[in-house]
């Protein structure tokens, strides 16, 4: 659900940085209106199984995959060196994932807002570096 929704808004925002500041707070809403019950799945299961099943570990290895590939084509797109780009979305992955542990332990959005902050910046760094 959470990739849809960064390309949801990613693909409806104006600018690179802006997608990304929106995603993070689109994902805190969502969080909020589940009652911080709807986080990531793939998480979860990559948590609970990663040393005990290897057929899960690898499918959640694969789905991971294909969001940092998804958000690497975005940052190329906004003129990011393809390399500087994959290192940023897994980047931004590992803010989003860490956030939603925190969050819901928590039951509050301050870390979303946090990683969506610092996220932004991450962006607008690679931004002027590579543009």
């Amino acid at each position: 659900m959470y990739f849809e929704l960064l390309e949801l808004i990613m693909d409806n925002a104006d600018d690179y940085v802006s997608g990304v500041r929106d995603f993070f707070a689109g994902a805190a809403l969502t969080l909020e209106a589940t009652d911080y019950a709807d986080a990531c799945p793939i998480a979860t299961v990559a948590l609970e199984v990663a040393s005990t099943n290897e057929p899960l570990r690898r499918a959640t290895a694969e789905v991971f995959e294909s969001w940092i590939a998804g958000a690497t084509e975005r940052g190329t797109a906004a003129g990011i060196p393809a390399d500087r780009a994959r290192a940023l979305a897994i980047e931004l992955i590992a803010l989003l994932e860490g956030a939603f542990v925190l969050c819901r332990a928590a039951r509050s959005t301050e870390a979303l807002a946090i990683a969506g902050a610092r996220a932004t910046e991450a962006v607008r760094e690679a931004l002027a570096a590579g543009g």
